[in-house]
């Protein structure tokens, strides 16, 4: 990437990246044998010049795997897209963290466990070269599972990219940009540096083995494009670098002789000549956020809704009539009847007691669940991929079926009842009794808007509900047309697979966002991590 940049968008980039390492000695602390320091490099600042210089967008939002995005125009008029890690270590650090899986811990702990008794021959510590032997296919399994999670966090990313959209026609390249300051004691430099992004392939994985016999189920792995490391105790994986490998530029800093002084004359321009002239948009208020929602995707259990909102597909009340359900029932039996004859009473029995009996609390619905994945594990034994489908079809709903739910919906639109457009959240007044209804007012019709995904800005036109104290918000052609885009793209789900606390942990998401702009009616829909410690100023539950 760095060799097609812009000359000029590099050497401004190049200049205020030197010009904030000029003032080291403001934030070091001078030793007695004035060793000289190493230059530093903030990395939100960089981060920030680099969107600046560059005219990138900023993808650092919650926990998403880039920092940035940057879209070049080529000689040819064809574009040339980056997707980019921006990072900063010393030239001689070693390896880098690049993910954490804290809440897969558990998940993995049988085998960690395993890996460290395989260590052990009795009281004896075994060798390396034995520990790998014995821990081989663990570390493998594991390694796919980090690298699975890994790659699925990058494709949930690049579905929130601010910066573009991403098609299969697109020339995309992912690097990791990288500087690099010298060493404490040595003339001072910054080394630029560059490096692939790769998703981890996880069919070419490679075992390099564990990192001591004394911590066996810290380990190595490669996989043809980088070398990976896992620790176990925190749950980090590590990429290698190589750092001196990766340089392509390196810049020579210059100390200020007097960084007091400059900071002084800074603060003397911002707060004494402060003028109406230097006020921003940003604070003018041009394009700023006038309203704004936020809540958790969770239940107050900590749990993500089983069988409604993003899991609504999943839910085990069939949407068909009776009699249609029992026609269904009967005719895939007669149709699939030489693959299932061994088992056709059984398999009836079973999408009977499913399709045809209620369920109307937790668990029941529960047991309906259990019964569900018998009924699929008897159709797998088949190996009759058309009956597998038809059976899905019978006892799931739509597998792109979902809504997003409004939480406390009814004290929602009394309380900002023009929040979705004007009047959409006012409730219908029963004509005998005078009281508010739980239906909204407005026709289907009039309580659509248009629904903004950020931050990559693509729209659909969505309304409220207008059932149930108008709970959710759904697509307004088809209530597929966002689940295609929420489950499979910004979720990773399968088809057919639910939406959990630890898939959310895993992506990085477990709130949302809904937001207008000022002098705009459209609706802002983004994605967060609410982080507990640090509630946003806008949670509403």
């Amino acid at each position: 990437m760095w060799e097609v940049l812009p000359i000029k968008d590099k050497q401004e980039y190049q200049r205020l990246i030197l010009a904030f390492a000029s003032l080291t000695d403001m934030f070091t602390q001078k030793s007695e044998d004035d060793v000289i320091p190493s230059p530093i490099v903030n990395s939100k600042f960089q981060e920030t010049v680099f969107q600046k210089a560059f005219h990138a967008f900023g993808e650092d939002i919650g926990n998403t795997s880039y920092d940035a995005s940057l879209c070049l125009e080529n000689d040819d008029g064809t574009e040339t897209k980056f997707m980019i890690g921006i990072k900063t270590f010393g030239i001689a650090s070693g390896d880098q963290k690049i993910a954490q899986f804290k809440t897969n811990h558990g998940e993995w702990s049988k085998l960690l466990d395993e890996m460290e008794r395989n260590a052990y021959d009795n009281d004896r510590l075994r060798g390396k070269e034995e520990i790998n032997k014995l821990n081989h296919d663990l570390y493998l399994t594991l390694a796919k599972k980090i690298a699975t999670i890994r790659n699925q966090r990058i494709d949930s990313s690049k579905e929130n990219l601010r910066g573009f959209d991403i098609s299969k026609y697109d020339n995309v390249d992912s690097v990791y940009h990288v500087l690099m300051p010298s060493k404490k004691g040595k003339s001072p430099k910054i080394y630029v540096g560059e490096t692939s992004y790769n998703k981890i392939d996880i069919e070419n994985i490679k075992i390099q083995g564990c990192m001591s016999a004394r911590k066996p189920s810290n380990f190595v792995f490669e996989d043809g494009f980088h070398i990976y490391k896992f620790t176990s105790a925190d749950s980090q994986l590590l990429m290698k670098f190589n750092n001196s490998e990766i340089v392509i530029e390196d810049w020579d800093v210059i100390y200020a002789d007097d960084a007091y002084g400059i900071f002084s004359d800074i603060a003397k321009k911002i707060y004494d000549d402060v003028d109406e002239e230097h006020i921003t948009d940003e604070i003018k208020g041009v394009n700023k956020t006038i309203e704004s929602y936020s809540w958790s995707l969770l239940n107050d259990k900590g749990e993500v809704e089983s069988f409604s909102g993003f899991n609504n597909f999943f839910g085990v009340g069939s949407k068909l009539a009776k009699d249609t359900r029992e026609s269904r029932i009967n005719k895939i039996c007669d149709t699939y009847k030489e693959e299932i004859d061994l088992k056709k009473i059984h398999l009836k029995n079973l999408l009977y007691d499913f399709l045809m009996k209620p369920a109307p609390t937790f668990e029941e619905k529960m047991k309906k669940v259990d019964l569900r994945e018998k009924i699929k594990k008897i159709v797998i034994e088949t190996k009759n991929e058309n009956l597998l489908e038809d059976i899905n079809k019978l006892i799931y709903r739509p597998i792109d079926e979902m809504y997003i739910p409004i939480p406390n919906s009814k004290k929602f639109h009394n309380e900002h009842p023009d929040f979705f457009g004007k009047g959409i959240g006012t409730f219908k007044i029963d004509e005998k009794t005078g009281k508010e209804t739980s239906k909204l007012a407005l026709p289907r019709e009039k309580r659509k808007f248009n629904l903004i995904f950020e931050p990559s800005g693509d729209s659909i036109t969505s309304y409220v509900t207008g059932q149930d104290n108008g709970k959710a918000i759904q697509s307004f052609e088809k209530q597929s047309y966002l689940g295609k885009w929420i489950l499979r793209k910004v979720f990773q789900l399968k088809e057919y697979e639910p939406l959990t606390s630890q898939k959310l942990e895993e992506i990085g998401i477990n709130g949302i966002r809904l937001y207008k702009k000022v002098n705009s009616d459209d609706i802002h829909l983004q994605f967060i991590w609410i982080d507990t410690d640090h509630l946003p100023k806008d949670l509403i539950q």
